[in-house]
């Protein structure tokens, strides 16, 4: 890496120590986020028409990108019909000038703000009150900011990170008076205090949620009201955003508006849905407003033109990728971000700002995948992700550590073939020590077990036999460290009458994407689709027992690709326990659920599952065949994130176990004797994190089956 990217990092890391020593911050972050999450995940379960709802939210959404020309020429001809001045700005310095120009016009003295994202990306209050205006924000979380002058850490919670003592201190000493830490008696005041800038405002300045096409009005979405009071009581008002948010027509911009109100906020309806056309009529003078629209571009044809990054611009700025990211929770978006905050807000960085200061930050993406799972959208953050870190490695470089766990595969193979020597020199103090001097793996991080008889090996001298044929895709965990897991799922296969067999393959590739090294990702991708294509067209479904290994099979190749053969594999690939639901469905599934398990069992859902699948295959089988397990509430990933948690320190394994303090302690508090999780690394890091034994589904599957003498012998 070079001189450059090395500092950046080096700052990233000192604001990721700064973070985990902050507690009072990081609990802050924890309530809001987490609340966030589930209470939008409880609102989806609760409405039957989610779904569909989902599907046409991205339908409009897609469709209005596609018919961004189009759409933008019949809102600026119906907004200008309709008495609106409507202005383009490029980039946000003409933006900035324009509303500069318009408020020295107008002789304006006061000028009052709704919260608006794209007001934040062109610095827009700043600039206004270095020209000598004076600017109230009056959405609660942005007054806030203001009064601490920070900038938002969060894209629909702007104070998220701080505590209410915090913010009563805060304006006790602002206001020179005595504000009890109680939300309610905080809000009443701020209600109290903004009323007069209101009353006395000269110009109010919004963003906007949508703009309609057809119509020429805007859409705002708020809770507090405020933003009513910007647009209908000052005799100027402007509203800026992005190009983006131009959308066909009404019933468009209200499906956009559910499905953002239901990820945001976690209800169905917010408090308050303003649509503005025009200006309104002002009861003090009888005369009409006088409305400004600024529509900004400044890098979103850019990212439009980009295949890949256009994607980016489905966003509806709920915040959802924010909450349900690891380190987001952790760290919040002064250090997860720049303008744009969380997942999201590194391809966004990348266009509104500049590749360097989206890179900066990217590493703390740990390649979950949650946060397209949160996203109503359906964005693929990771990919976008991966991209940005692959631009930024060319630019400036791979620090040494993630070129070597690009090899992670590599490494594993040496391991298992010079176990049990490796074995005994990973558990050594003495070798760890220096060994993380040397390459940066943390002395901390237990190394999972290596074998030499690996399931590969075992699997040579198998005879497999049924009716059905099914190719196994082992990945490595279950091949070189626990062929435990291979081979109870050959019998489980087996006891359903299918005939397995093992197509030649490699690793998924997954540590390097990471890292951002997609070109080493795609080149496994190649690799496995071809012999896995192969198996397909001979009959072959194809299962997986490893999270990640299906992920990369059913989402990740075929993007990667963008071969027919990627898209075969991906439509024939299966989790080990959605094959057994689908065996069930057709009555062929073997299997007396008779036997209860009556000690109960914690379950913790990885990561990629809950991105391919929502709910967890495997639980509903171990469910359905009677086992008493109990689903850990827990709505984010365990931390250590592959490769990512075994980095030395603040690179990885300090963060990896500061996201994972939730899960150990919720896990502890469950009394139970015993784990289940189909995720290789996180066994490893529930193991490591509470002492606790964890197994995979499929072993404790396979033991259900034997007990039944459906299966003869030892796993």
């Amino acid at each position: 890496m070079d001189r450059a990217g090395f500092e950046a990092h080096k700052k990233l890391l000192d604001q990721v120590r700064q973070g985990l020593n902050d507690k009072r911050r990081r609990a802050a972050l924890y309530v809001g986020t987490e609340g966030g999450t589930e209470a939008s995940q409880k609102t989806y379960a609760q409405w039957s028409q989610s779904a569909e709802l989902l599907q046409q939210a991205r339908r409009v959404k897609r469709e209005a990108i596609e018919h961004l020309d189009e759409n933008l020429r019949r809102f600026i001809q119906a907004a200008k019909a309709a008495g609106v001045n409507v202005h383009i700005a490029p980039d946000a310095t003409t933006a900035v000038r324009y509303v500069v120009d318009l408020a020295r016009k107008a002789q304006a003295k006061l000028i009052v703000k709704s919260k608006s994202m794209t007001s934040e990306e062109i610095g827009l209050r700043q600039h206004l009150e270095h020209e000598g205006f004076e600017v109230v924000e009056t959405d609660l979380g942005e007054r806030i900011i203001q009064l601490a002058n920070q900038r938002p850490s969060h894209m629909t919670a702007p104070a998220i990170h701080m505590t209410v003592e915090e913010v009563a201190d805060l304006f006790s000493q602002k206001y020179d008076r005595e504000i009890p830490p109680e939300p309610g008696r905080i809000a009443a005041f701020a209600r109290e205090s903004l009323r007069e800038s209101f009353l006395r405002a000269d110009v109010g300045i919004t963003g906007a949620n949508f703009a309609i096409a057809n119509s020429g009005a805007i859409v705002l979405v708020t809770n507090e009201g405020n933003g009513r009071l910007v647009t209908a009581l000052p005799r100027i008002t402007i509203a800026i955003f992005g190009v983006e948010k131009i959308v066909a027509n009404t019933a468009d911009a209200f499906t956009l508006v559910q499905a953002l109100v239901m990820s945001a906020a976690g209800r169905r309806l917010t408090s308050y849905v303003t649509i503005i056309k025009g200006g309104c009529k002002l009861a003090q003078t009888g005369l009409r407003q006088e409305q400004h629209v600024i529509i900004l571009d400044n890098g979103r044809s850019q990212m439009r033109n980009d295949s890949t990054f256009k994607e980016a611009l489905y966003c509806l700025r709920c915040g959802a990728c924010n909450d349900i990211c690891p380190t987001s929770r952790l760290f919040g978006g002064h250090v997860f971000g720049h303008i744009y905050t969380g997942p999201v807000g590194i391809p966004w960085t990348r266009y509104t700002a500049n590749l360097d200061r989206a890179g900066e930050f990217a590493p703390l993406c740990i390649s979950c995948g949650l946060c397209q799972s949160a996203c109503p959208e359906d964005i693929n953050v990771p990919l976008l992700i991966a991209k940005v870190k692959e631009q930024y490695a060319k630019t400036h470089g791979q620090l040494s550590i993630n070129r070597l766990l690009c090899n992670y595969e590599r490494f594993v193979g040496f391991a298992s073939a010079t176990s049990p020597i490796s074995n005994c020199l990973l558990r050594r103090r003495l070798f760890r020590r220096p060994l993380q001097g040397l390459l940066g793996i943390d002395a901390r991080r237990p190394f999972p077990k290596f074998t030499r008889h690996t399931f590969k090996k075992w699997f040579k001298s198998h005879s497999s036999f049924g009716s059905r044929d099914v190719a196994y895709f082992v990945d490595t965990f279950a091949d070189m460290c626990d062929p435990g897991i291979g081979r109870a799922v050959i019998e489980i296969l087996e006891a359903n009458d299918c005939r397995v067999t093992l197509p030649k393959q490699v690793g998924s590739g997954m540590p390097a994407f990471l890292y951002g090294d997609i070109n080493r990702t795609a080149k496994a991708g190649e690799f496995n689709v071809r012999y896995l294509a192969e198996t397909v067209r001979n009959g072959c479904q194809i299962v997986s027992s490893e999270p990640t290994a299906t992920y990369c099979l059913k989402e990740l190749y075929p993007r990667l690709l963008g071969s027919t053969e990627a898209e075969l594999v991906s439509a024939n690939s299966h989790d080990l326990f959605e094959y057994l639901l689908a065996l069930r469905e057709e009555g062929k599934f073997a299997g007396s659920f008779l036997r209860q398990n009556v000690n109960p069992v914690a379950y913790h859902a990885p990561c990629h599952t809950r991105s391919v699948y929502g709910e967890s295959p495997a639980l509903q089988v171990l469910q359905l065949a009677g086992v008493n397990i109990r689903p850990v509430r827990y709505t984010t990933c365990c931390g250590i994130a592959g490769t990512f948690g075994f980095k030395e320190r603040a690179e990885g394994y300090d963060v990896s176990m500061a996201i994972g303090e939730t899960l150990f302690e919720r896990l502890r508090a469950m009394n139970v004797d015993l784990v289940i999780t189909e995720s290789s690394v996180c066994r490893m890091q529930i193991e490591h994190g509470t002492s606790l034994p964890v197994l995979h589904p499929a072993q404790l599957l396979w033991e259900m089956y034997r007990r039944e003498g459906r299966i003869i012998g030892n796993p």
